[in-house]
């Protein structure tokens, strides 16, 4: 009934958690999907877990995390399964859950280089099974296992930049340039991705910020560039009840 080892997909999540720096601890903590589960994932034993829809689920789950594209996980899953992933239904989907911590260590002052030194090394890795779309570096938040059908649908990350005055800028979309140019004082620009949107300011603490809904004011100072990536998660509240 469950994929058995040999479909690539067990050496990647944990290639993906090692090169992040990540504990099964921590990204237990962080998925809140329990660390046998997890463990088990990375070692393709999906015999024990609590059934095929928690295996889909929790792959797709902890694949968005490490910033491996949940879709390709799964459809490698199903069809080592011998069964066609448009006859395999996807189960409901749960409310998207903070990824607590992340963009505190990504915003202090040099660890720029390092997000992107990471990025690249979970990329090599990810793109030698085939597990990563064009463009998709970053992960959503996981949610809670012992919800109903224990999967999770991916939200989009938002980004609304409203110069105070006029100031250089690069924003990266999905791993795509999609601004280039000076933001315009007093003009709201608005982006939305699915994985991750990276924004460059020649100038910090003259932008107005709302990253998923989320008022951050005015990051960064005038005395020198600003630059940060926004996921899903990052800064997103927990819904009601979660």
């Amino acid at each position: 009934m469950y994929g058995g080892p040999g479909t690539g997909i067990g050496p990647a999540l944990r290639k993906a958690r090692q090169s992040r720096g990540k504990s099964i601890e921590e990204a237990s903590r962080d998925t809140r999907i329990r660390g046998e589960y997890l463990q088990a994932l990375e070692r393709e034993a999906f015999g024990s877990l609590r059934g095929d829809v928690y295996v889909r689920g929790f792959l797709r789950s902890y694949s968005s995390y490490l910033g491996l594209n949940p879709d390709k996980v799964v459809s490698v899953y199903v069809r080592s399964t011998g069964r066609d992933v448009a006859d395999v239904p996807e189960p409901p989907p749960l409310k998207p859950l903070k990824q607590a911590g992340l963009h505190k260590v990504l915003h202090r002052k040099g660890n720029w280089k390092l997000a992107v030194a990471l990025a690249v090394v979970v990329i090599a890795v990810a793109g030698a099974v085939g597990l990563l779309s064009r463009g998709a570096t970053a992960p959503s938040p996981a949610g809670p296992p012992g919800s109903p059908g224990g999967a999770l649908t991916t939200p989009k990350v938002t980004l609304v930049a409203t110069p105070t005055k006029p100031v250089k800028a690069v924003v990266l979309v999905d791993g795509v340039e999609q601004f280039s140019g000076v933001l315009k004082k007093g003009v709201a620009h608005t982006f939305t991705g699915t994985n991750l949107i990276r924004l460059h300011l020649e100038k910090g603490g003259l932008t107005d910020l709302v990253v998923n809904g989320e008022d951050i004011g005015r990051p960064g100072t005038t005395a020198g560039p600003y630059s940060a990536p926004f996921q899903p998660g990052t800064f997103r509240s927990p819904s009601p009840g979660s």
